[in-house]
């Protein structure tokens, strides 16, 4: 009996001190704080804004996702075979990548939005530009999803292997997902107050915040990223032994997409990925054409709701969790909540609504978001025992591939919601609409499919398949755990 209470003991010793837990979780922090308002800001602003037709706007995401395909994996699979000189010779793997990426990407975010006023500004001047206009979009967003691919693939790499307990894991994501929560919001709210509809200037000075936040939110997570000694140590004796990384890469695509249990987990959290980039993107439209709000003021108390939401959840995901031991149980209850959240959306138009339906989706996203990395890291795990390899790398490019087209999916329904639905770009307002269209309704109608509609179905349709093919019991990964510990990895 107490050599059962010694081994359970052990299990829920920590490896790392509570300051690295919550220096590693703020990396969701910087990471929400770009992408929040990327999701929430990019579209709207070359549509609405700058005027950019929606077959161009979609043209653009669209050779984005093209460019997801190939950047995300094949990204992953260079990380892995090649062994840089940091590498050989300190033992640094991920944290110079990490800091490289993530430089890079705070200036990657600003030049979207330095697209030379000169070139719109009346319907004239878009019509001569458009072309340029069309360019500026799709390099900016390129150069954005590389150094993104970059610093996002190496920090998430890391976790599995410098959290190797499940129950440090899950303690790290609870960190990981009420800072990322928090910077999300933080991203909404503040940008929120500056960005204004009718002075295209003011998107650019929103830019401009968020690239000098992302500096504080970048010295906070750097050090919950640091190797430690016997990390390096690791890495040092690692050059060499390559496994998957050494085959041709379209034979590791096709293993990665073929293993079920990957497979499943893929599509469970792009189910989750791509309705969130759907709610995220609608935002805008829901405050300033159902709530007649071009000033963003109902922006603030929105997302205030689903910060609400989310920290009010979040230490009982964490809590929940670990009693109930069940990643999988877990996945499929919160991707289940979050398809109920979705549904009164479909209906609610007052202020008051709209912050209840946020506040409850905030619980959702809190636990969705939670429950992510320690179910990917049971996959890796399970991985790891199969092919007596850690290349997460690998595995994060292949899942990061999948789930870009997330972007992809999002342009699409915006652009054929509003397509079809008569939604008029270069109209900023709902005054502007209703007069340049013949069917206000119907464009509103056409804002609460991307928004709430789609989204709900897609959460639905992959919470279910996931539910019926994903076998990773706890059983199984307790015996994966033994098995790496008896491998040494």
């Amino acid at each position: 009996m107490s050599d059962i209470q010694d081994k359970q003991n052990t299990e829920l010793t920590f490896e790392h001190k509570r300051w690295v837990h919550a220096s590693f979780g703020a990396r969701d922090m910087f990471s929400q704080w770009h992408t929040a308002a990327f999701g929430a800001y990019t579209i709207f602003f070359y549509e609405s804004v700058v005027g950019l037709p929606s077959q161009f706007a979609i043209a653009a995401f669209l050779i984005f996702s093209l460019w997801n395909a190939v950047n995300d994996p094949l990204m992953g699979y260079i990380m892995e075979k090649f062994t840089m000189p940091w590498q050989r010779k300190w033992g640094f793997r991920r944290f110079p990548w990490i800091v490289i990426g993530s430089i890079l990407f705070i200036f990657s975010y600003l030049i979207i939005f330095l697209v030379p006023f000169g070139w719109f500004g009346t319907e004239a001047l878009v019509v001569a530009n458009k072309w340029k206009i069309f360019a500026w979009y799709v390099i900016t967003l390129l150069i954005y999803d590389t150094t993104f691919t970059i610093f996002d693939i190496n920090s998430q790499s890391l976790f599995p292997e410098k959290f190797a307990k499940q129950y440090e894991r899950r303690v790290v994501t609870g960190w990981g997902t009420f800072l990322g929560i928090l910077g999300l919001v933080l991203s909404f709210v503040l940008t929120g107050l500056i960005a204004d509809q009718n002075f295209p200037e003011s998107y650019r000075k929103a830019a401009l915040l968020t690239f000098g936040g992302a500096f504080f939110f970048l010295i906070l997570f750097l050090p919950g990223m640091y190797e430690s000694k016997q990390l390096r140590e690791k890495y040092k004796h690692s050059e060499g032994t390559k496994g998957q990384a050494n085959e041709p890469f379209l034979k590791v695509a096709k293993d990665i997409l073929t293993d079920r249990t990957m497979a499943m987990k893929i599509l469970f959290y792009f189910g989750y990925q791509a309705a969130v980039a759907l709610m995220n993107a609608s935002a805008l439209y829901i405050v300033t054409y159902i709530l007649d709000d071009p000033e963003n003021e109902s922006f603030i108390f929105i997302m205030g709701g689903m910060l609400a939401g989310a920290l009010i959840s979040t230490p009982l995901w964490v809590r929940i969790s670990q009693r109930v031991n069940n990643n999988k149980k877990m996945c499929i209850v919160t991707g289940l909540l979050m398809f109920a959240t979705f549904l009164p959306m479909i209906f609610v138009s007052s202020l008051v609504g709209w912050i209840i339906c946020i506040f409850l989706f905030g619980i959702s996203l809190g636990g969705q978001w939670f429950i992510n990395p320690p179910t990917m890291g049971d996959v890796l795990d399970s991985v790891a025992v199969k092919t007596g390899k850690r290349e997460q790398s690998l595995y994060y490019g292949f899942q990061t591939f999948v789930i870009r087209f997330g972007e992809a999916f999002k342009a699409v329904v915006i652009a054929l919601a509003h397509l079809t639905t008569g939604f008029q770009e270069g109209n900023p307002t709902l005054t502007d609409m209703t007069n340049a269209v013949d069917n206000i309704n119907l464009v509103l109608f056409g804002i609460r499919i991307h928004t709430a509609i789609v989204p709900a179905l897609l959460v639905l349709v992959c919470t279910l398949l996931f539910w019926k093919y994903y076998d990773l019991t706890p059983e199984k990964i307790k015996e994966n755990r033994l098995k790496l510990d008896e491998l040494g990895i």
